[in-house]
């Protein structure tokens, strides 16, 4: 009986320090790797594009996918709110913030990032402008090319070749990018 009781206690000695090690190091490091992938998502030079890439449509029209495609992009915690122009194929997005209060130039290296994916995923979609309560941003599928010197085409959208063609030169086109700005 008394080798009985040993294995018992043991036993729960076992359940006592895997429970402890499951809640003081497993769940925290796992909270811990979970917000920093989310502040990595606020970033275009550590934006995760795969998870955009369901968002991709041949129309722009669809206000939903839209909707979910910028809640998966830098700037997604920001109040904002959408508006459509499917006869001039634009899309509007009216942020409640200002931009001074964001940043400036986390606002134009993320909306010049935002509207690259966008193009790229949309496509038939021309002209996005960005409003917000104390500027106005607009970029057109012409601008992007102009400064991506890459077809916005699909393959794009591959892992590696978005690293190197987008995230790699977001830094250079920020600084170019505001004589799109109005």
């Amino acid at each position: 009986m008394a080798a009985r009781n040993k294995v018992i206690v043991a036993l729960a000695m076992v359940g006592v320090l895997l429970l402890v090690y499951i809640q003081g190091v497993l769940i925290p490091n796992k909270l811990e790797r979970e917000r920093r992938y989310e502040l990595e998502q606020q970033s275009p030079l550590t934006h995760d594009v795969s998870t955009i890439l369901p968002y991709k449509s041949q129309y722009m029209g669809d206000a939903s996918n839209l909707t979910n495609l910028y809640a998966h992009l830098p700037l997604n915690g920001v109040k904002r709110t959408f508006q459509l122009y499917p006869d001039d194929l634009t899309l509007e997005i009216n942020y409640l913030e200002k931009a001074a209060d964001v940043g400036e130039e986390q606002v134009s290296s993320a909306l010049l990032y935002n509207s690259i994916a966008a193009f790229a995923l949309i496509d038939n979609l021309q002209t996005i402008r960005y409003r917000f309560p104390d500027a106005i941003y607009q970029l057109t599928r012409g601008d992007v090319n102009q400064l991506l010197h890459v077809d916005l085409a699909a393959d794009l959208l591959e892992q590696q070749t978005w690293k190197k063609e987008v995230q790699g030169r977001i830094k250079e086109w920020t600084k170019e990018s505001s004589r799109f700005w109005q």
